[in-house]
């Protein structure tokens, strides 16, 4: 019989991070989340931050409980978002609070570049120019702020941060580099033309951490102030929570169509090596670095974070509190067609207000006369956003040259079980569900190689599908018309 090994994740999302606490017997991979803390974006003088010192001081004390459950924590992962950064002077000191991606920096030094120019970077990393990239925040940072750039001799993505503050050791980690549009997927290097079309020295850069392998061990001084009296490696994992949740996802074909849902749905598939092509620029495909050496073709696509936004609106509209299920199910009170709207559209990035937005798109664009009910907005935020995976679904399909046979979710949104069925009624093709915690799940999952010597990808999934309980939910009803008008009137 296998000794059972321990191990923790860090799993930090923009609403929230908490600390999992994951147990494997050389046969299945279970998990316990330890503890789950709010997370939001600090707006000052109208920029927004994020607080890395709550976040860290509040790992240590999910660590702590761990470390309480088990006899030890053999080693532990760190899962984070995308695209925002930190700098460092060349004593290894923070130069502040790292920016959100939702400050307008970035958008403002995007919207200088031509058409031209944007093509020409995606072809030189395979990453779409996006506005929330990190490229653009740091060019708009180089005007703004100076001083930083001035000072900053290394440049440290969210997880590579924790990374440091846990173990000391400065690394940055493939799949988060990529988000950063400075990094090549073909070579999965850091590319010296974006570097020289931006004024950046290749040096702001860290060598580049390999999946599986080991970073560094928690600090003595952590371990002495949590009571730990014994080492814990720090594995470097697909720290981008999409990379996580992919690796997490219990397909057994080869080539899956994903949708890690979540703040944002990352909508793609799974390949070898990166698709560099002009159809993939057309339809807003990125290359991002996945799991040991993987790339995912995906669309950045809006996701859970217009949900999110709706329901304490609606709550303090009405004065009522109301449960998720709940709120989702108020859609089932709309009546007649359905009107849709752009979910990838600007309006709905980061409105003042997001019901707002969305019944005045409606009343503009969608033949809604008056103002939108509740049920209204709701149903159509709900096949809207199923209509944005049909429209990834297509243009991957055309690169594949094949039929996915079906929608796997996974992440937070798979818990929305009307939304999984409008998936499954606008795509008319089954939708499986994944774990709920799968940037988790996959986190635990990549530190697996250092417990058990030569396992494979393929074996890692096999695992997880017999410790995974997945959900199925067929077409119940034909809402096709809705995508093919949704792809007409939004290309």
């Amino acid at each position: 019989m296998k000794t059972m090994k321990h191990m923790v994740a860090f799993d930090c999302g923009n609403s929230s991070y908490r600390v999992v606490l994951g147990s494997y017997d050389g046969e299945r991979l279970t998990m316990d989340v330890v503890c789950q803390v709010p997370n939001q974006m600090i707006e000052v003088d109208g920029i927004f931050y994020w607080d890395f010192l709550a976040i860290f001081q509040n790992l240590k004390q999910g660590l702590r409980e761990a470390a309480r459950r088990v006899d030890k924590i053999d080693s532990l992962g760190i899962c984070t978002w995308g695209v925002d950064f930190g700098l460092y002077d060349a004593e290894g000191y923070s130069l502040g609070a790292p920016l959100a991606y939702r400050n307008t920096i970035g958008e403002r030094e995007l919207a200088a570049f031509d058409a031209a120019a944007r093509k020409q970077m995606f072809l030189e990393t395979g990453i779409v120019c996006d506005k929330i990239n990190s490229a653009y925040l740091l060019a708009g940072m180089k005007k703004r702020m100076p001083h930083k750039l001035q000072a900053a001799d290394k440049l440290l993505m969210v997880p590579d941060i924790l990374n440091y503050m846990f173990t000391g050791q400065m690394r940055n980690e493939p799949s988060e580099l990529s988000t950063t549009q400075f990094m090549d997927a073909r070579t999965r290097r850091v590319s010296p033309s974006m570097c020289r079309r931006f004024g950046i020295s290749e040096d702001l850069f860290c060598p580049i951490g390999e999946h599986g392998t080991v970073i560094g061990n928690v600090l003595p001084s952590i371990c002495r102030e949590l009571g730990i009296s014994y080492e814990i490696p720090v594995v470097c994992v697909p720290s981008h929570d999409t990379a996580a949740a992919v690796f997490a996802v219990p397909a057994a074909e080869e080539v899956f169509l994903f949708v890690s849902s979540g703040t944002w749905s990352l909508v793609g598939t799974e390949l070898p090596e990166p698709v560099i092509y002009e159809i993939a620029l057309q339809g807003n495909l990125t290359n991002e670095v996945g799991a040991f050496g993987k790339i995912t073709l995906l669309r950045n696509n809006a996701g859970m974070f217009i949900n999110q936004r709706l329901k304490p609106e609606y709550e303090a509209e009405t004065g009522e509190q109301i449960g998720w299920s709940e709120f989702s199910a108020m859609a089932e009170g709309h009546a007649g067609s359905i009107p849709l709207f752009d979910v990838n559209a600007a309006r709905f990035f980061n409105p003042a207000s997001m019901s707002g937005a969305i019944r005045a798109d409606l009343q503009e664009h969608g033949g809604v006369t008056g103002t939108a009910s509740w049920p209204t907005v709701i149903r159509s935020y709900q096949v809207s956003l199923a209509c944005s995976y049909a429209q990834v679904c297509a243009t991957l399909e055309k690169l594949a040259g094949k039929r996915f046979p079906a929608v796997y979710i996974a992440g937070g949104g798979s818990r929305n079980l009307l939304q999984n069925q409008t998936v499954a009624d606008v795509l008319a093709r089954p939708v499986i569900t994944g774990s709920n915690e799968s940037t988790s799940l996959g986190c635990l999952a990549a530190q697996l190689p250092q417990h058990e010597a030569g396992i494979t990808i393929s074996q890692i999934r096999g695992i997880l599908r017999s410790s995974i309980e997945t959900k199925r939910f067929e077409p119940k009803q034909d809402l096709r018309g809705l995508a093919q008008e949704y792809c007409k009137r939004f290309a």
